[in-house]
């Protein structure tokens, strides 16, 4: 992995735990420790969307994990139908040429704008 996608992939970890600082699974009050990727880390297309990362606690990110469908249910409500279709569609897109570096800068402003 080079080390533009390592930076954007610690970006989205950190915009993720910016915005999310609770657990956004219903009910839980735990500090988030980790940005889950709705959809796979290898899909570039929303593995650097920061709508498509949630913050969550240690426990329901292995939740997450284990009942992705009950998971993406959760997911897409805090998401908003419109959002939503728009990153599943987005989810199908293969990239032959990602622009990492691009992508990286786009992340430090929207770190940027967390930060504020």
């Amino acid at each position: 992995m080079n080390n533009t996608k390592k930076i954007c992939y610690q970006l989205i970890q950190q915009i993720a735990l910016l915005r999310d600082p609770i657990c956004v699974h219903p009910g839980c009050n735990r500090r988030s420790v980790a940005g889950h990727h709705i959809w796979r880390r290898n899909i570039l297309a929303t593995a650097f969307e920061p709508d498509a990362v949630r913050g969550v606690c240690a426990v329901h990110h292995l939740w997450a994990h284990q009942y992705s469908k009950i998971a993406l249910n959760t997911f897409q409500r805090l998401t908003g139908s419109a959002r939503w279709d728009e990153l599943k569609a987005m989810s199908k897109v293969i990239h032959h040429r990602f622009d990492f570096e691009a992508k990286r800068d786009e992340l430090k402003r929207c770190l940027d704008r967390y930060q504020k």
